[in-house]
């Protein structure tokens, strides 16, 4: 038998995890065995293991393709938006976030498979430190900002966009893995704009919030002293 080439050895792989794909989404992976997967793919059992030694090495390498795949359209979407904490840039982010997610549904879709049936082992990479990473990419946009005093006092920029960034995959996960049907009562394009208006302008006027949070704070800094024995 001739060898294959490269090329054909990734076709190979390529078609193998895309049946892999259909029936762990269909069945769930627990309830998919490598002998299904073969037959979906038109190959061999013997074949299939030539690939793969066990079914969750295929589950990885799939979920590893599409996490590059994912990994680069969200790269992308950094480069577009340069500014992402500016309201027209920020729901230029909300909508580069809805076309990703409709045009990634499968990938969603073994993340939440991941999270039934593996206790979110091969995703959580994903979301750690995601902070850390955004302070990273957009530090000099969010330094500029502080500098011209647009950004609150005492909030933290990075946090701010990474709430935000973790609502808007939320909203349109929601929507789409869970039929959510226009869930906020309101259609996709206003969710975006209500939901920049509110990162952008918060939800109480800013004197009642700065007379809501100075109480607040003196009452739990009292509450800590007491708690704590701070006087002692």
């Amino acid at each position: 038998m001739p060898k294959l080439s490269n090329e054909e050895l990734e076709a190979r792989r390529e078609k193998i995890e895309e049946a892999a794909k259909v029936l762990f989404i269909k069945r769930g992976f627990h309830g998919t065995s490598m002998r299904d997967i073969a037959a979906e793919a038109g190959v061999s059992l013997g074949n299939l293991y030539n690939y793969y030694r066990t079914k969750e090495e295929l589950l990885e390498s799939l979920i590893l393709r599409y996490q590059q795949t994912v990994t680069e359209k969200i790269n992308k979407i950094y480069e577009e938006v340069e500014e992402p904490l500016l309201p027209a840039n920020l729901a230029r982010f909300g909508h580069l976030v809805r076309m990703l997610v409709e045009e990634h549904y499968d990938y969603w879709l073994l993340m939440y498979i991941d999270v039934l049936e593996f206790e979110n082992c091969h995703f959580r990479k994903m979301f750690e430190g995601l902070t850390d990473k955004l302070r990273r990419r957009f530090d000099k946009h969010f330094r500029e900002l502080e500098a011209k005093g647009l950004i609150n006092p005492g909030i933290d920029p990075a946090l701010g966009f990474s709430v935000a960034y973790l609502q808007f995959f939320n909203y349109f996960l929601i929507e789409k893995l869970f039929g959510g049907n226009h869930h906020l009562g309101i259609t996709d394009s206003q969710a975006i704009e209500r939901l920049c208006e509110i990162f952008c302008r918060g939800i109480l006027s800013p004197e009642t919030s700065r007379r809501y949070y100075e109480t607040c704070c003196d009452s739990r800094y009292r509450d800590l002293r007491a708690s704590t024995h701070l006087d002692q």
